[in-house]
């Protein structure tokens, strides 16, 4: 085996822009990439102890967001400990939180979430090793937003 030095990967921190339309705000620096596969492209962003796995999607013609969330709930997992929902205001949001086993590799936590703008909506898998983490994590998710600066 070479010893190949790892690569260098782009640092974000604040406010990210992380399409057009959709931003989220990191308190920490975070490196990023992106992530290809059949279904589009992911970006990643991970610090150690937390990585946020997110796709976005548009929304489908004819679908209003309060539809799409419906949805969304109805495929939480049935191991969900907790839930949290904020439908008072736009963007809506959604997220049930997991702890996941498996073989070989740590325990970790896992903080699903959704958040429902008129265009589309963003999906951030949020993965953090101390349970205690899910305050950050929970604040990552509630600074999504797709309205303007």
């Amino acid at each position: 085996m070479s010893a190949e030095p790892l690569p260098k990967f782009p640092r974000v921190r604040g406010v990210y822009q992380m399409t057009q339309e959709w931003r989220v705000e990191l308190p920490d620096e975070y490196a990023k990439r992106f992530e290809k596969d059949e279904f589009g492209t992911d970006i990643v962003l991970w610090r150690p102890g937390i990585t946020c796995w997110t796709s976005i999607y548009n929304q489908k013609e004819g679908e209003t967001p309060a539809e799409t969330l419906a949805w969304c709930k109805s495929k939480t997992s049935k191991d969900a400990l907790r839930e949290f929902e904020f439908i008072d205001k736009q963007p809506l949001r959604y997220a049930y939180l997991l702890h996941e086993t498996q073989e070989d590799a740590p325990p970790r936590w896992g903080l699903y979430t959704f958040t429902f703008g008129e265009g589309g909506h963003v999906m951030m898998s949020i993965y953090f090793d101390r349970e205690e983490d899910l305050e950050t994590a929970k604040s990552i998710w509630l600074s999504i937003t797709d309205k303007p600066q």
